[in-house]
């Protein structure tokens, strides 16, 4: 499966935006992960992103291919594209246009397989993630207060954790941080990934070390 059949399955209804050159009002990327290119976005010098775009012209740029987007401009004051004046179209600005949907590829890959390796805590139910914080919380302040019990009626997470697993408040909360620092842990290693895997996309120059970066990320066996 390629990268671009992912992204169509992940993100298939979202509206078009569009990256574009704020030298010239050219369009060097567009698609329907808005994440993605607001890094590109931010990666990329002298480039404006612009969100929810309702034109015509959406799908039949964007099947053009990128070599094509710099063939379309972008008019601030009707909110839609226009033709480029061919006179002005160079093979820089086709070869920009080519590494920033390139990013937006890549970077929308990277951002599914670390979101995927993230949802292993996804435990499903709304306000979960709340739960589990303030009950760490919890634990951690009837530790401090060297497990004295006369703490229950202000930890009651550990007060219930303690009852359903028939267990003492002590061991209790002492399960419920050793629980927490194994997720910190794990989330640790998927966020250093992630630091390192944006710095070299946002680095790269060229597709070539964007492929590079992508085909060493698939030999880790994470993606």
């Amino acid at each position: 499966m390629s990268l671009r059949d992912i992204f169509n399955r992940v993100y298939p209804a979202a509206p078009h935006s569009a990256v574009i050159d704020t030298s010239d009002d050219t369009l060097i990327a567009i698609g329907t992960h808005q994440a993605a290119l607001r890094f590109v976005n931010e990666s990329m010098m002298d480039t404006l992103l612009v969100p929810d775009i309702v034109s015509r012209d959406v799908l039949s740029i964007k099947t053009s291919g990128p070599r094509s987007f710099p063939e379309w401009s972008w008019s601030h004051s009707t909110w839609k594209f226009k033709k480029t004046n061919p006179l002005i179209i160079t093979e820089q600005m086709r070869e920009r246009a080519i590494l920033a949907e390139k990013k937006v590829e890549v970077i929308s890959y990277f951002m599914y397989s670390i979101n995927r390796l993230r949802g292993k805590l996804d435990t499903g139910f709304s306000f979960q993630m709340m739960i589990y914080t303030e009950k760490e919380r919890q634990a951690q302040s009837l530790r401090e207060a060297n497990f004295d019990e006369r703490l229950a009626p202000k930890i009651p997470y550990v007060v219930q954790y303690a009852e359903n697993s028939g267990v003492s408040l002590q061991q209790a909360a002492e399960e419920i941080l050793f629980q927490a620092q194994l997720d910190h842990e794990y989330l640790a290693k998927t966020e250093k990934v992630r630091l390192a895997l944006f710095k070299k996309i946002k680095l790269a120059k060229t597709s070539l070390e964007l492929n590079e970066i992508y085909s060493t990320f698939r030999k880790t066996g994470i993606a």
